[in-house]
């Protein structure tokens, strides 16, 4: 079943919101409810109908992020069709956003996967997208991978200090989606996994294990930068931020 999307703009969006970030100059927010959830969105000002989309999805929050590294990685990004999304209900106060469970205990449980795959094909939709990236930082990277998966036209997914593996986590919902049971469902689909040699939330190893797993995979990375640690990545200089 189709499920009902409702746009309202940036103006009307203010009346509900929680610490919101300031709107990044080129950039337009929305608030987008989906059947059940409220997600803040941004889109970069003159996105071209017809030429790929590339969606950021951002980490995990109390409710919100303490640094939105994903949207700081969007700001910096100089491809033309930039898409970025928040987890369910950040920065949002509404009736569709009054259960803490979203952010903690079901942050990745089945019924939000699913809304936010409806978010990204009301984009898709809406401007003709031919082919898609996802680019997901922490639990965003969760998002990204089975995102990718179910999604026909994804042609790279990006992960950065990414939840890659959600069965060593404690206190998730029973209907948790991880994406490691993915793997294979995304082999085909080029990917990159950055990871910091110094972390310990999602370390090197959780990642090196999810791409030696993979079946027949087309092309899977991980790069490994040896400094960091599950902090810091808004200032890192990605070579895939450059319009090359």
């Amino acid at each position: 079943m189709s499920k009902k999307i409702l746009l309202f703009t940036s103006v009307l969006f203010l009346n509900g919101c929680a610490s919101l970030p300031t709107t990044p100059i080129g950039f337009n927010a929305k608030t987008i409810e989906t059947e059940h959830l409220s997600f803040y969105t941004l889109e970069k000002e003159n996105i071209q109908k017809g030429k790929p989309i590339r969606f950021y999805i951002e980490g995990d929050g109390n409710p919100n992020p303490t640094i939105p590294v994903a949207l700081k990685l969007a700001q910096k990004d100089e491809h033309e069709n930039i898409i970025y999304l928040t987890r369910a209900c950040q920065y949002i106060e509404n009736d569709l956003c009054n259960n803490k469970d979203l952010y903690t205990t079901a942050r990745f449980h089945q019924e939000i996967v699913n809304e936010m795959q409806e978010l990204s094909l009301y984009f898709i939709k809406k401007y003709q997208a031919p082919h898609i990236e996802f680019v997901g930082y922490d639990g965003g990277a969760a998002f990204a991978i089975v995102l990718g998966s179910r999604i026909p036209i994804t042609s790279q997914v990006i992960t950065i200090a990414g939840t890659l593996n959600t069965s060593n986590q404690k206190n998730l919902h029973e209907e948790t989606v991880n994406p490691f049971d993915h793997k294979d469902l995304i082999a085909h689909i080029p990917q990159v996994h950055y990871v910091g040699g110094q972390d310990t939330i999602s370390p090197r190893r959780t990642a090196e294990r999810f791409v030696g797993r993979l079946k027949n995979p087309r092309s899977a990375k991980v790069k490994v930068l040896p400094t960091l640690s599950h902090k810091g990545w808004e200032n890192v200089s990605f070579t895939f931020l450059k319009n090359e």
